[in-house]
């Protein structure tokens, strides 16, 4: 058994070389992993615009605005001065989401949630950049359909 076992890892060990030699590229698409990149810089912020179409059900809604400079504390969320329940009405923004008062045992809460209080985890603003690595991605149904 012993000796099986030893041939089988023999036998085995220049594969595993080969498969070191692969080299990963993730989504940077022209640099390794492995390597040090030079962040991207920002991209061009579209003007304030309609809301875009969702691409898929619960995907987070983009932003239309400039985000850059707000302040996301834990005093303090720049977001929720347009978008909370008490301001969304004088402001025009639209309502945060009642999923965002729920907490992770379901229990709805009378403020945000600490786990939806970061806004930019998951939003994020439109932008005019293209994506880093081919996508062929598509929506089903309505979903697929653009609404812009």
């Amino acid at each position: 058994m012993k000796l099986r076992i030893a041939l089988c890892g023999a036998l085995l060990l220049p594969l595993a070389a080969f498969a070191a030699e692969e080299t990963l590229f993730g989504m940077r698409a022209d640099v390794p992993l492995a390597e040090t990149s030079k962040a991207p810089g920002l991209k061009k912020v579209l003007k304030e615009t309609d809301r875009k179409a969702l691409n898929y059900v619960n995907q987070p809604p983009l932003v239309p605005h400039k985000v850059q400079g707000y302040q996301i504390t834990q005093k303090t969320n720049r977001c929720l001065q347009c978008h909370d329940v008490d301001n969304y009405l004088t402001t025009g923004a639209p309502r945060i989401s009642p999923t965002h008062f729920t907490d992770r045992d379901g229990i709805v809460l009378p403020h945000v949630a600490p786990r939806r209080y970061l806004c930019l985890q998951c939003h994020v603003t439109q932008a005019d950049a293209k994506p880093p690595v081919d996508n062929s991605f598509q929506g089903l149904g309505q979903f697929a359909k653009d609404k812009e």
